[in-house]
């Protein structure tokens, strides 16, 4: 096995709880129809019911994360993973055998709650078990299976029935289960409860011989903030602070950017659009594109480096969102060119996702494993990953009403705006990480001079 084998296999366990993330937001999309169909879901919902059957899912990930950041050094990383997957088990069992529209909103809501747990945790865990060299590559890699959860679903959902959709899921869940009985516990877990030799051992298994034998800097951190108050360190600490404000603003833009209404509502866009191309089949290449992009991520994303792929993507999808505007407006006030170019929804929307993927998408995540102190970050993290998703309620509840009461086209030229301020937010506040070890990256945001332009060099 390589020098870096172990890390690579529990990873790729660890991040099968990414794919059932993915699965689980893209879920809606597929089932629509089925919640329409009698013989598989007694009764219909109606749009605003079913707008809630999206939604609960993220309002359940608002609760889970900030009871994680409550709980966020108290069981260790490993013990979040297997009580988020034991909640996701026991919801898919629920969806099976209770079809009612409330149950829907409970059990998605459940859901969200455990898959906080898994998507926080995981971008921390990743992000201390992993060695400086592949530990961008690793945190970006989140993003193809995250990518390949929605890909799954829609290839699912498209063909099978409710039941055999959620039946699936239910399967890779139990599997994932499997998989984290034979993960380690996180060495700087190990530390932050004072069990040095512990640590010491995991990053020898993890073949981390160096890391191993100089542990003092990661201790001192740990004592030096130790007296001190979680919430306090987190806000007055300066890289901790400069952390929260670089990546809450990164993933608000991101869910306000419009990736959330392309992930479950391409159907209906399509629907509406006049499409083509029909919009179970759009799905399927949507999603193909989205997951056959986040592979450029992993060697873009070291090789590139973090700012420079971030300052593309936002770029990218403001123009997208400013074409899908543009078509929209022509639609809607009936301007016949438009019947001939009907194809341009979905071009717009593989192009958005293509290139929303390797940056946008990844990015903030990777800068969330690698900016928070030691004994904040799992604090830190469930506080940017609740605001990203309360964000996303946001946008997926007032998609109708803009598009009810304004336009469609008025929500896409929002889009654009949004993807535009994340460009201008990339270009003057984040620096680049590519190639420093997260004590570096600490300090280099505890650096008052520091800045996005003088930090650029790897």
């Amino acid at each position: 096995m390589s020098k870096y084998g172990r890390q690579y296999l529990i990873c790729f366990f660890a991040y099968i709880g990414q794919i059932i993330f993915g699965y689980a937001g893209g879920w809606p999309a597929p089932i629509f129809s089925k919640l329409h169909d009698p013989g598989q879901f007694p009764v219909p919902p109606s749009d605003m019911e079913y707008n809630w059957v999206i939604s609960s899912l993220y309002v359940g990930a608002v609760v889970g994360a900030l009871a994680l950041s409550r709980l966020s050094n108290v069981i260790g990383r490993k013990s979040f993973l297997i009580i988020g997957d034991v909640g996701i088990i026991l919801s898919y069992v629920g969806l099976i055998l209770i079809k009612h529209i409330l149950a829907l909103w409970i059990l998605r809501f459940i859901m969200g709650m455990s898959i906080a747990f898994i998507y926080c945790v995981n971008l921390v865990y990743i992000g201390e078990i992993a060695s400086t060299e592949i530990r961008g590559k690793l945190l970006g890699s989140f993003m193809i299976y995250f990518s390949f959860g929605f890909l799954l679903v829609y290839i699912v959902g498209g063909y099978a029935s409710y039941d055999f959709v959620n039946y699936f899921a239910l399967a890779m869940s139990v599997m994932y289960l499997g998989g984290l009985y034979f993960a380690p516990e996180s060495p700087i877990y190990h530390l932050l409860k004072g069990r040095n030799e512990e640590a010491r051992a995991t990053l020898i298994a993890l073949n981390r011989k160096e890391d191993a034998e100089n542990l003092t800097e990661l201790k001192l951190q740990i004592e030096n903030n130790k007296g001190t108050l979680e919430w306090k360190t987190l806000f007055m600490v300066k890289c901790n602070r400069k952390a929260l404000i670089i990546t809450g603003l990164l993933y608000g833009f991101q869910q306000l950017s419009g990736v959330p209404i392309l992930r479950n509502y391409a159907t209906t866009i399509f629907d509406i659009a006049e499409s083509s191309v029909a919009p179970h089949v759009a799905m399927i290449i949507i999603g193909s594109v989205q997951f056959i992009s986040a592979f450029i991520t992993i060697m873009a994303v070291e090789n590139c480096g973090r700012r420079i792929l971030l300052l593309m993507s936002t770029s990218c999808c403001c123009l997208s969102m400013l074409v899908l505007a543009l078509y929209f407006y022509l639609y809607d006030n009936g301007v016949e060119f438009v019947s001939n170019i009907k194809w341009v929804p979905l071009v717009a929307s593989v192009t958005f996702l293509a290139a929303f993927t390797p940056g946008f998408g990844v990015i903030p995540g990777t800068l969330v494993g690698e900016m928070f102190e030691v004994d904040v970050r799992n604090k830190g993290t469930a506080i940017v990953l609740a605001f990203s998703w309360f964000m996303s309620i946001f946008t997926i509840t007032s998609f109708g009403v803009i598009i009810t009461n304004m336009g469609m086209y008025v929500a896409f030229a929002t889009f654009s705006v949004v993807a535009a301020c994340a460009f201008l937010c990339t270009l003057f506040l984040v620096p680049e990480t590519k190639g420093k070890t997260l004590i570096e990256v600490q300090k280099m945001l505890s650096n008052s001079s520091s800045s996005s332009s003088s930090s650029s060099q790897p």
